[in-house]
């Protein structure tokens, strides 16, 4: 059952009614928010920024269900990707950032994997999203970043904040069409969403990894 209050911040407010009057079946595939100890038990656990729309989404949602207790199966969010809890955030930052103390050396030091990152969706083992509190690659602080796990050397810069990517999640979610796979999304919602991303995220940019000079 969703809270009865109602979402401090205006953007998470209009995603939460958006979701309700277009998609009202898709709140299932995602949890309830989380309660305010853990919110402030997540802000303790790390130094990093993280602006105050992430928190008040993950009070209204704390990422995405499992499809059953049997199978701990995400249950899709953004074109079959999910959305992490704040315990499987934890999770996945620790993951990443042991790895990268062992792994990764041959790519500049905290490109391949920067500790400064605060993951929150993924794909399975193949694909993870971002948030980089740092502003890696000459970007800025809190700008949105995808990239596939194995060992690819590409870096989408995807949004210049957490608040547009919420922002596109709106739009997409107006146009019906965020919940479907890319295989079932037509050429002209192709269309639409290319400028959706035209308009909302004009910056975004891919960036691809130099290996260290030996």
């Amino acid at each position: 059952m969703k809270q009865l209050f109602q979402p401090r911040n205006p953007l998470v407010r209009t995603f939460a009614q958006s979701l309700k009057r277009y998609c009202p079946d898709a709140q299932n595939l995602l949890n309830s928010g989380a309660i305010e100890t853990e919110i402030d038990l997540f802000k303790n656990r790390y130094q990093q920024s993280l602006p105050e729309t992430f928190y008040d989404f993950y009070r209204w949602y704390n990422g995405s269900a499992y499809e059953s207790s049997e199978n701990k199966w995400l249950l899709p969010f953004e074109h079959g990707r999910s959305i992490l809890s704040l315990a499987s955030i934890v999770k996945e930052k620790k993951n990443w950032d042991t790895q990268s103390q062992v792994y990764f050396q041959e790519w500049q030091p905290g490109e391949y994997w920067n500790k400064a990152w605060i993951p929150f969706m993924k794909v399975d083992d193949l694909w993870l999203r971002v948030v980089d509190t740092k502003g890696c690659f000459d970007g800025v602080p809190g700008q949105i970043i995808s990239f596939e796990c194995k060992n690819e050397p590409l870096r989408s810069i995807e949004c210049d904040s957490f608040d547009k990517w919420l922002e596109t999640v709106i739009a997409k979610i107006e146009l019906e069409c965020l919940f479907k796979e890319f295989h079932e999304i037509g050429l002209e919602e192709e269309k639409a969403i290319f400028a959706i991303d035209k308009r909302i995220n004009p910056n975004r940019h891919s960036v691809e990894l130099e290996p260290r000079i030996t």
